[in-house]
């Protein structure tokens, strides 16, 4: 039964609800002891195996990107109150710039790279389930389908993989808001590990760089073929994402979890990497490499001709013959001249042949 404003679990104070799921209800209350406002998840039957299964994923969990628990109840659970919208409602406004979903991106990881570490598989990563702070901090949230992997086995127990019951199938928002994050092998109900988070992390990773769903469909059976049979639709994607990214996100959604790569740890690290890469240009996007060009020396290379093709057009010019003029020059005394005149350019000086006269000479 729904809880009202004013009523109390515990010590905890009802102020309002926050949603509710396939699991239960989720509040805001105060904690009367502490002063405190925290987030109260209620559970939908009385204390179910998946509810205590949360309680025992969330507990062995600290990290910052990860929503803490601060106390159990006997059908409740208590956890930090987080303010700031989740990513699906950041989504409803379209794709996000590249700067911001490397930076979200990068702390999913780090959270599930901490779940993983103590072999934790949430199993149930969408947007709905990522909050954001005001100041950009991003907190994983709802382990309610975690569970508790074997470090020895590449897999789990068939058994233990999730099972989703025609009852369970009719809660709202309980397949339908799971099915396009599933990876295939735990929509088929096949063993899953820590690859089937990297997959979900692709998924989100997708709908972040695209603003749409990457498996999409009228029906929950319609987006589970779809992510079993069909590939995503790639052209959707920016034209200039860096260097690194579409090949990191393709490999996340790889069918066979044995090709995905298997830690997401790689993840955040090849993240951090493309962050610090400058977007490609056009030719480098169709596979040409522009040739890098030496502008300052171009540059100078230009202006020295451009002076020089203005000095000779500007240069002072001769001004033109406006006539012939007629002149004699007499040898020098003692001179005999011989022959092979030869005036120079400018006509200020005469070269020429000759002998000195001995027989005028005393």
């Amino acid at each position: 039964m729904p809880l009202s404003v004013g009523d109390k679990l515990g010590p905890y104070e009802i102020l309002a609800p926050l949603g509710a799921g396939g699991m239960g209800e989720v509040y805001r209350a105060r904690d009367t002891r502490l002063g405190r406002e925290v987030a109260i998840k209620v559970s939908a039957e009385r204390f179910s195996e998946r509810f205590e299964k949360e309680e025992q994923a969330i507990a062995a969990l600290n990290h910052p990107n990860i929503s803490t628990l601060h106390d159990v109840g006997p059908n409740y659970l208590v956890m930090e109150l987080i303010e700031g919208p989740t990513l699906a409602e950041r989504l409803h406004a379209g794709r996000i710039p590249l700067a911001e979903t490397l930076r979200i991106a990068r702390q999913i990881a780090e959270a599930l790279e901490a779940a993983h570490e103590k072999n934790v598989v949430h199993r149930d990563l969408k947007p709905a389930n990522i909050k954001i702070k005001p100041d950009g901090t991003v907190k994983v949230l709802d382990f309610g389908l975690a569970k508790t992997a074997d470090p020895g086995a590449p897999g789990s127990n068939l058994e233990n993989s999730p099972t989703l019951t025609m009852q369970e199938a009719t809660r709202a928002g309980l397949i339908l808001g799971t099915a396009g994050y599933m990876s295939p092998e735990q929509a088929e109900g096949r063993p899953v590990d820590k690859r089937s988070d990297v997959w979900s992390f692709g998924v989100v990773l997708y709908e972040m760089l695209s603003g749409r769903r990457c498996f999409d469909g009228k029906t929950a059976n319609h987006v589970i073929l779809h992510v079993l049979e069909q590939e995503p639709k790639w052209e959707a994607l920016p034209a200039s994402l860096p260097s690194g990214l579409l090949d990191l996100l393709q490999r996340c959604l790889r069918k066979d979890p044995l090709e995905r790569p298997r830690d997401v740890r790689d993840l955040g690290l090849q993240l951090v990497e493309i962050a610090g890469r400058p977007a490609p240009d056009k030719e480098e996007q169709h596979g040409l490499k522009p040739v890098p060009l030496l502008w300052p020396a171009i540059a100078t290379v230009l202006s020295l001709a451009v002076l020089a093709l203005g000095y000779l057009y500007f240069r002072p010019k001769p001004a033109p013959a406006t006539g012939i003029t007629r002149f004699e020059i007499a040898p020098p005394a003692n001179v005999l001249l011989l022959n092979a005149l030869a005036l120079s350019p400018d006509g200020r000086r005469l070269a020429f042949i000759g002998r000195t006269n001995a027989v005028n000479q005393v």
